[in-house]
């Protein structure tokens, strides 16, 4: 059997056997699941091609014509929009969303590829035995990474999809692929389970070569997010092992904050996992080797529409982006650095062009403007985590605790605005500690979380879940509300007890015979 065949393992509910042309009719190799786990080298080349999935979530050109697929968690927020009305439905205020849509197709795909390929390497660890191998020790924690990246998968699972079918084993027939969906805590559940696995065998950090690979940083991170998740969706108000798992996480605060975004300043202090980028055109990533060449480059961070190309003023000069921050966005915080400092006054869409993942000058792009990015994509890092534990701190009775954690935050914007000249180390400044109305601090972080993550993908999975949790109401939200400027059809079709989640894809839930129906209203 084809090895890539066999590593590729299907798709949940849509083939979850390779179907894929190019794979079925590649050329032979020597080797065949029964011999090619047979040192540390194998272990590690499948392992790596789990990390390699992760480019179908950041570059722009995700095929199949579902190019910008990223929009399923970008746009529906109220920070960023799009220009020219091609993903409007992706906005959820369209009212044109269904489940035919090929954006929400690819996601669900790939996200099930990245689950199967996690399962095997799980699979062989427990069953191969390979205490005799050289590096031994490293085949040990690529359990770890696979539970780690498995958890990953289903947490984007549960925020785009909410009910979906948890596959914690390897798929090897049409008839296993028929599994029904699974509540959405029950998903949560997964990423939890699988997280706290991955954290108890994940090392703490690996050396300089294989930097970028899943941590116990990493996991904690993840860990972390999903448990205050879990609070605000389940009503538990429970915060305590998320506060736990927090303080266990060994990392600062940078003291840029462009050093988040900055090709230079990767995987840095504050950094908790990052998807590592590579060069166009040759091997020098060494997550790439089991997806193709260039798949470490292609807008891993154009995809936003943020990389800017220097000395002009045209948008469609700027790596093709069509995403700008949202009026809302621009009009309430546009003199805080954060914002400030990644706007162009000179461009054609009115100072709202956003360049967050930036590159200073054109000569420093890889390639050509349409995919040429080697800044590697932040996924997780500490000032995502340090304001989501301010709320877990405010739930749980200490509201001066979540105050500082967000001045703290606060603090690093501003003294970062003196220091690029931004502003005159006024703003943003802190809130006094003092305070003790629930709201008003809930508030604060709700708005400061708006700021800090702007663009970065954070943003709908926030406003979802504080509804839920009763801290916001979107219902009757309006594209009005959200200040999009965008081609939007009618800006008020968004319908709370449909849009939280998008739907299934038609493909799978025709092609599962175990999902008998679609999200609801879809």
């Amino acid at each position: 059997m084809n090895i890539k065949n066999i590593l590729a393992v299907f798709t949940l509910l849509l083939t979850f056997i390779s179907c894929d042309k190019d794979r079925v009719d590649a050329e032979p190799l020597k080797n065949t699941e029964a011999n090619y786990f047979a040192d540390v080298i194998q272990f590690r080349s499948v392992t790596f091609g789990i990390y390699a999935k992760l480019y179908d979530y950041y570059h722009y050109n995700a095929g199949d014509n579902a190019n910008w697929a990223n929009s399923l968690w970008l746009l529906p927020g109220d920070d960023l929009t799009e220009t020219n009305g091609t993903r409007t439905a992706e906005e959820l205020f369209d009212g044109t969303l269904n489940p035919d849509n090929v954006r929400v197709e690819w996601i669900f795909d790939k996200t099930y590829e990245m689950v199967s390929k996690a399962n095997v390497i799980i699979e062989k660890v427990n069953t191969v035995d390979f205490s005799n191998y050289e590096g031994a020790g490293e085949i040990s924690y690529m359990e770890g990474e696979a539970l780690f990246l498995r958890s990953y998968a289903y947490y984007n699972l549960f925020n785009i999809y909410g009910n979906v079918p948890i596959v914690t084993q390897r798929i090897l027939n049409e008839a296993e692929a028929n599994t029904p969906k699974s509540d959405h805590l029950e998903v949560l559940e997964q990423v939890i389970t699988d997280a706290r696995a991955a954290l108890a065998i994940l090392p703490e950090s690996w050396s300089a070569e294989y930097r970028g690979r899943a941590t116990k940083n990493s996991a904690r991170a993840l860990l972390t997010k999903a448990l205050v998740f879990k609070a605000n969706y389940s009503g538990s108000n429970d915060y305590t092992e998320a506060i736990t798992t927090f303080n266990a996480i060994t990392a600062t605060l940078s003291t840029r904050y462009l050093d988040n975004f900055d090709v230079a300043t990767e995987n840095n202090q504050e950094s908790l996992f990052e998807v590592q980028a590579g060069q166009p055109g040759i091997f020098s990533n060494i997550f790439l080797e089991n997806d193709g060449n260039w798949r470490g480059v292609e807008d891993l961070s154009i995809f936003r529409g943020m990389m800017a190309v220097a000395g002009s003023s045209n948008i469609s000069n700027y790596a093709n982006t069509r995403f700008l921050i949202t009026d809302k966005l621009f009009n309430a915080f546009g003199t805080d650095p954060r914002i400030s400092y990644f706007l162009r006054t000179d461009d054609n869409e009115g100072g709202r062009l956003f360049q967050k993942y930036m590159l200073e000058e054109l000569d420093q792009q890889q390639g050509n403007l349409f995919d040429s990015s080697s800044n590697n994509e932040r996924v997780l890092r500490y000032g995502d985590l340090i304001l989501l534990i301010a709320e877990a701190h405010l739930k749980s009775g200490n509201p001066s605790t979540a105050i500082q954690l967000v001045n703290n935050v606060r603090k690093r914007a501003r003294d970062w605005g003196l220091a690029s000249g931004t502003n005159d180390g006024t703003v943003p400044a802190d809130y006094s500690t003092s305070e003790t109305n629930p709201d008003t601090i809930m508030k604060w972080i709700m708005d400061e979380r708006f700021i800090e993550l702007a663009g970065e993908g954070q943003r709908w999975w926030d406003l979802k879940r504080w509804h839920v949790a009763g801290d916001l109401n979107l219902t009757g939200w309006t594209g009005d509300d959200a200040q999009f400027s965008t081609n939007l059809s009618s800006s008020s079709l968004f319908d709370v007890s449909k849009h939280l989640l998008f739907p299934l894809p038609q493909k799978e839930v025709e092609r599962n015979s175990e999902i008998l129906e679609n999200n609801p209203g879809y």
